[in-house]
């Protein structure tokens, strides 16, 4: 029910919105000058200090090309493998080959990576037919449009028991029903379906083996396929394609198909087409469908008439009025949005959406300064929905309507009635807000409310933010010292023995499917990786052995990101109360990554390479190869449309949303952008972050009902995902100034 409201303000819409005037905002920074023509765009920008300025034959240099991979200009580094293989002999030579097939084919050049390929596979012999090399190579095949020779590649890797087997079945199947080799396609298929893939990759190749099905004109099968992919998969999509093939083949029932896809998954991307195409057909579909497919599709005039409709027609008349005050509030008409939840809540009171009213009835009034309806419509939410989503956060801010209403004895009450009930985030911003309230009457209890908060959660926000109201942070401005230094791994082992009870002084051997995730990646599967390594974390994630030797083995094998989530999976392992862990540990979960190019990026832009590394954890975790639903993309998570404004502001042009992979790129791109936000908001952290997480916009917003206060301006957030966001980067930020600015704990500078 979080999810029922303004789908339309997301984060991605936000940020693009706001680029019409990065430009400007960007030309008072001082980036250094653009490449020489021997290298352009983006690329030449992650190796402008790495390559010489003149085009000349590439080097056989492995530390170049290790560079040049390192920060992102694979093209560059491919070439530089390319030679270190024409001049190497051995496995060194097959390392160099595998690794430039692998940027080859990152960089899109299919043709370029079959060569190394084909030799590294000819050269391994039989040997070769398990290797990464023979599964890049099938994909390689299927890249160029040899289908039968990625088929008998995959099916070559198979026989060899390759460590990507059960993936190789995936492709091999999808392959035979695009070439029509049905029969044999099922049967693969099948394989695939008993094999002990996650969930999640069975549920994404029902979907992807219908889709090859329909390629290979095998609408019956394809059907089929699709049917399954409606349980647990895309269903919305499954639909779509269903109902296309039906309609293809004049067959009546595809308008059901369609007609479920808007019915059930009005917020899905297809949703808008489908309901297109049954109006085209003069296919009847109720008002209040309509009107929700309108409304999250953005088409506000023809969504209002429609729930208008559904309203009187009585066809779901509490959840019509519902959206119907949601685009009144879109449209900041705030006393009709105001009335028109009331109106929702009252038509119901036992929809599903009679809760949602009622909290952004209460937002809205708050909003508007009528802070005691805004309390009693929470009172109201909290009593006939104790188990609403929003009952913990309307609890919460029926004191904060009479913090605000100037009560502060009665907003101190109510926030310390809600702590023995609550816990994790819940009861620490109760505490922290009830000791603010106690400090604004003038109760002598204030600051030992809050010193008692920052004692049991030092490292938490709000547990940071009771150190700041104290006066007792840490306030300098040092030049952080981003240098990774070898974990002390005794050191860790005595603590972990200490704290939690453990031995890891022979620790578990590796889980196996570590080897899974590191084959994934080296074939480019990433995502795939990703997915593995977590589910191997969360299965691990209660044996501090365990876990510790998933840390050390991430850690020891290079992956940065792997090596702090796993050691941040460590630490909140530990039992309750544990001590503070060890700095050797904490540098693990918060490593300075790539910190001479954070460096570069952040002195490009005036902001601090703690805070920049410190979003970057929350954003990434490290991961260059990182991607979000919303089309983030990179280290700093920056959507394409954002990246092509900041390359034009840069004057690094030409841009792909591929050059958001690059680490250089993506730090000085994220920097730019987050430094953007800091000049734009006075230097203040919390509303420059907001603004990178929802928009310039949402920060503002905030900033007019909070004024000046950092605290109230992260509640008044419209957007959990942001408020969430701030509150995390911040306590990154104090970790980051604790461990590498040499600070003997962590602490905000504001």
């Amino acid at each position: 029910m979080h999810s029922a409201r303004r789908s339309i303000a997301t984060r991605t819409l936000a940020i693009t919105l706001v680029i019409g005037g990065l430009a400007a905002a960007c030309s008072g920074s001082k980036p250094k000058p653009t490449p020489s023509p021997a290298a352009t765009g983006v690329a030449a920008l992650a190796a402008e200090s790495a390559m010489p300025p003149t085009p000349t034959p590439p080097p056989a240099d492995i530390k170049l090309a290790e560079r040049l991979r390192y920060e992102g200009d694979f093209e560059a580094a491919a070439g530089v493998y390319g030679a270190v293989a024409s001049q190497a002999h051995g496995a060194k030579q097959q390392q160099a080959r595998l690794a430039q097939a692998q940027l080859l084919g990152r960089s899109g050049n299919s043709a370029g990576a079959r060569a190394p390929l084909d030799a590294y596979v000819a050269d391994a012999g039989a040997a070769g037919d398990a290797s990464a090399a023979r599964y890049m190579l099938a994909s390689t095949l299927d890249d160029l449009g040899d289908l039968p020779g990625a088929v008998a590649g995959y099916e070559r890797y198979i026989a060899a028991d390759g460590v990507l087997s059960d993936f190789a079945r995936i492709e091999r199947a999808k392959l035979l029903a695009r070439l029509g080799r049905i029969a044999e396609a099922e049967a693969a298929a099948q394989e695939v379906v008993v094999s002990p893939l996650l969930p999640a990759f069975k549920a994404s190749f029902t979907f992807s083996i219908a889709k090859a099905f329909e390629q290979g004109h095998a609408d019956a099968d394809a059907l089929a396929w699709y049917a399954r992919a409606q349980v647990g998969g895309d269903a919305a999509s499954a639909l779509a394609r269903s109902g296309a093939i039906k309609q293809r083949l004049n067959d009546p029932t595809w308008s059901a198909d369609y007609l479920r896809a808007v019915t059930a998954y009005p917020e899905s991307a297809v949703a808008p087409a489908l309901l297109d195409a049954l109006d085209a057909a003069a296919v009847p579909v109720s008002a209040y469908t309509r009107g929700l497919v309108d409304y999250r599709a953005g088409r506000s005039v023809a969504a209002r008439a429609a729930l208008n409709e559904a309203v009187a027609a009585a066809d779901h008349p509490a959840q019509a009025a519902y959206y119907l005050a949601a685009l009144d509030e879109r449209e900041e008409n705030t006393a009709a949005a105001i009335a028109g939840y009331q109106r929702a809540h009252d038509l119901d009171p036992a929809s599903t959406l009679a809760d949602d009213a009622l909290w952004w009835r209460g937002r809205l009034l708050e909003q508007a300064a009528r802070y005691d309806d805004a309390a009693a419509t929470y009172a109201v939410l909290v009593t006939e929905y104790p188990a609403s989503a929003w009952a913990s956060d309307a609890n919460f801010h029926r004191g904060l309507a009479q913090y605000r209403a100037g009560n502060y004895a009665g907003a101190a009450a109510a926030w310390g009635a809600i702590v023995p009930a609550a816990s994790g985030d819940d009861a620490l911003r109760a505490r922290f807000w009830q000791g603010r309230a106690l400090a604004a009457a003038g109760d002598a209890l204030a600051d030992a409310v809050l010193a008692s908060l920052h004692n049991d959660a030092p490292a938490s926000f709000y547990g940071l933010r009771a150190e700041v109201l104290l006066k007792k942070n840490d306030v300098k401005d040092r030049k952080p010292r981003l240098k990774d230094e070898r974990p002390d791994w005794d050191k860790i082992a005595k603590y972990l023995k200490e704290s939690a009870g453990v031995d890891v002084s022979a620790p578990p051997d590796a889980d196996p499917r570590w080897a899974e995730a590191a084959a994934l990646r080296a074939v480019g599967l990433n995502n795939q990786s990703d997915a593995v390594a977590r589910a191997v974390l969360s299965d691990d994630s209660l044996d501090v052995a365990r876990v510790y030797a998933d840390t050390r083995a991430a850690y020891e094998s290079g992956q940065a990101s792997l090596a702090a989530r796993a050691a941040t999976t460590l630490i909140a392992a530990l039992p309750a109360g544990a001590p503070e862990p060890p700095a050797a540990l904490l540098r693990i979960a918060y490593p300075a990554a790539y910190s001479d190019l954070a460096s570069d990026a952040a002195k490009r832009h005036d902001v601090s390479p703690a805070l920049l590394l410190a979003l970057v954890r929350q954003e990434s975790y490290y991961d260059p190869d990182a991607g979000s639903g919303a089309g983030a993309l990179g280290l700093t998570q920056v959507i394409p449309a954002t990246g092509q404004a900041i390359a034009t502001a840069l004057g690094v042009e030409p841009f792909r949303a591929s050059d958001l992979y690059r680490p250089k790129v993506s730090l000085i791109f994220g920097a730019t952008y987050l430094g953007d936000q800091l000049g734009e908001f006075d230097g203040n952290p919390y509303h420059a972050l907001a603004a990178y997480n929802g928009g310039p916009g949402t920060a503002s917003n905030a900033i007019k009902s909070a004024g000046g206060d950092e605290d109230l301006f992260v509640e008044d957030l419209e957007f959990d995902e942001t408020r969430r966001y701030v509150r995390l980067v911040m306590e990154n930020y104090a970790r980051y100034r604790q461990l590498y600015e040499g600070i003997d704990r962590p602490s905000l500078p504001r």
